[in-house]
């Protein structure tokens, strides 16, 4: 499979899944070409249903798109600070997933109250601090929070999961949004028993 159709396949999934909205969220992936690394990340305000494989953004590790005239998502500077600093990472899933991102803009961190939570996604699920969307201190912000998990939640902003292909970030990502559903529904239901 191209790796151009690896990220436009995991974008429709994500949209078809509700775990984004309109042109919210974008997907990356790192890759290699020899000694050169590029990057493939999901195009700036295109929304999912319509994308195609074409607009799929390459930039090099400077954000610069190899296409004239391609517009990178604008997180893209998360992205590649994630990438600068965790080399096991080669792909990137950041959603607005609404239960998450509901934990998110409370600030409130997601427990381990699933026995999937610890293989899926490495523990409970952090909040990180708020920055701005799109900026360099926002990728900043997250690098600490993925140390011992491959996700966490970005304040009053939505989620980020990592793997070390697009597989596994992606079930990352599926896997966040159901334990904050689950999570949800247990404190309106009850009381939550966390398993950590």
């Amino acid at each position: 499979m191209r790796e151009t159709e690896i990220v436009l396949n995991a974008a429709k999934g994500l949209y078809e899944e509700k775990l984004v909205a309109g042109t919210s969220g974008n997907i990356s992936m790192r890759k290699f070409d020899g000694n050169n690394e590029s990057f493939l990340i999901t195009p700036s305000g295109f929304p999912y249903r319509l994308m195609t494989e074409e607009d799929i953004v390459e930039i090099d590790v400077n954000g610069i798109p190899k296409k004239p005239g391609q517009k990178p998502s604008s997180e893209w500077r998360m992205h590649l600070e994630v990438y600068k600093k965790y080399p096991n990472i080669n792909a990137i899933v950041h959603t607005h997933s609404p239960f998450a991102t509901g934990f998110a803009v409370n600030r409130q961190d997601i427990p381990l109250i699933l026995i999937e939570m610890k293989p899926f996604l490495g523990g409970a699920i952090k909040v990180a601090p708020f920055k701005p969307a799109g900026s360099l201190e926002l990728g900043q912000a997250i690098i600490p929070y993925l140390e011992k998990s491959n996700s966490c939640l970005l304040a009053n902003h939505g989620t980020i999961s990592c793997g070390k292909d697009m597989e596994e970030a992606y079930t990352a990502s599926v896997y966040v949004e159901d334990a904050a559903k689950i999570y949800y529904y247990a404190k309106t239901s009850g009381n939550p028993v966390i398993i950590e």
